[in-house]
């Protein structure tokens, strides 16, 4: 079983190479969170919603919470400029929002209505660096991570670092409690490692984990660490 020991109120970095499994490695997470009674916030910036449940599913996600427990922020289809999807779930089950402002109010409107700390994931921020100056996103990033951690609970929001320049992926790291990377070894095995939390001590090693079935008879998967 895949676990985690995050502070309530932070804000963390996901880095990792395309590939690696910044993806299922918050599918993880989600699950886990979910199933000790969290409310989990999941914005997709990079799959259509039928997708992102479909993959949720394959993990074992209980998407009998949609709605109650797990929400979805659905930016994705506005920057395709589709409308596809529309209609297609029932009112509430998916927020669809057309701008970033539109994150942060529904993200306070899920912690009105909860009334307790939300566990938020963004995949991916390497996204908006497609249609947004770098200056931009990192200003995104700067003025809701700070917001969250101090009112809504922890934000976790990952991007792929070998596919921006150092000197953006240094500020997120600056700007962010903690970071967790993600890496391949030199035989292609999936390593990660905390760099650093912010106010916690970190061993910042490199642990293997892997993605694998959950058991033996069932179709979906988990993070699990070797």
């Amino acid at each position: 079983m895949f676990k985690t020991n995050f502070p309530t109120m932070c804000s963390v970095l996901i880095l990792g190479s395309p590939g690696v499994g910044l993806l299922e490695f918050q599918m993880g997470m989600v699950k886990e969170y979910l199933e000790a009674g969290e409310p989990v916030v999941f914005v997709t910036m990079d799959l259509l919603p039928k997708d992102l449940l479909s993959l949720m599913e394959r993990f074992g996600v209980p998407l009998d919470r949609l709605g109650d427990g797990l929400y979805i922020i659905d930016y994705h289809s506005s920057l395709l400029g589709s409308s596809d999807e529309r209609g297609t779930f029932e009112k509430g089950k998916v927020r669809r929002i057309h701008d970033l402002e539109g994150i942060m109010f529904n993200v306070a409107t899920i912690h009105e209505e909860v009334a307790r700390p939300l566990r938020i994931f963004v995949h991916t921020l390497s996204t908006l660096f497609l249609y947004n100056q770098s200056n931009v996103v990192l200003k995104f990033f700067q003025i809701s991570t700070s917001r969250i951690r101090s009112e809504y609970g922890t934000v976790f929001i990952s991007v792929y670092d070998d596919v921006h320049d150092d000197r953006s992926v240094n500020h997120l790291m600056a700007l962010a409690d903690g970071t967790v990377e993600l890496r391949f070894d030199t035989e292609l095995n999936r390593m990660l490692r905390v760099r650093h939390m912010r106010g916690m001590s970190a061993p910042a090693r490199w642990i293997p984990f892997e993605i694998v079935p959950a058991e033996e008879d069932m179709p979906s998967h988990v993070l699990q660490w070797k």
